[in-house]
């Protein structure tokens, strides 16, 4: 399904066909080509004590759900600030990155292709508050923790337990 019918520079009718390996949608009258891109995302597995901070989604996808603060980037921010914006504003608690644990890429049904930068952050010490799309916001026992929902944030929390978490031995 196209998403324009005109070209948005020109305002000439697009054509559509086989621009740099892919069909997609293009200007034969100024050159532009609608590049379709996945949705940048960024998402916090964020520790304090032992505990990891979770949210209760209080949004589609997967409303309800206990996983990762996360949140789609915004203009003009960078992945880290995009990640430190969305903890707070989901659980009101502050950190610093230690790490990117990784770069997923996902089809969502919802938004479509999105990429998710997953960091690994110390929380500064404070009280989780949920705020924004958050319902709840709780530290919980890394023991505890199953099935976050996303395969992505799945995947990243095997990657923090091996790590990260196994290197604490006074945790286990």
């Amino acid at each position: 399904m196209p998403k324009y019918k005109y070209c948005p520079m020109c305002a000439k009718e697009l054509n559509q066909g086989l621009r740099y390996g892919r069909i997609r949608q293009y200007c034969s009258n100024c050159g532009f080509i609608y590049y379709e891109n996945p949705l940048p995302t960024t998402v916090a597995i964020a520790e304090l004590n032992g505990k990891l901070l979770l949210i209760k989604r209080g949004i589609e996808p997967l409303k309800g759900i206990w996983t990762f603060p996360s949140g789609f980037m915004e203009l003009d921010e960078t992945p880290e600030e995009s990640c430190l914006r969305e903890l707070k504003e989901e659980t009101g608690m502050t950190g610093r990155i230690e790490d990117l644990i990784g770069v997923f890429h996902n089809k969502t049904p919802m938004y479509g292709d999105i990429i998710s930068l997953i960091y690994y952050i110390k929380l500064d010490t404070g009280i989780p508050t949920p705020g924004d799309d958050a319902e709840g916001a709780a530290l919980i026992n890394i023991s505890e923790i199953n099935d976050l929902g996303f395969n992505s944030f799945n995947t990243a929390f095997k990657i923090y337990k091996e790590k990260y978490y196994s290197k604490k031995p006074d945790m286990i």
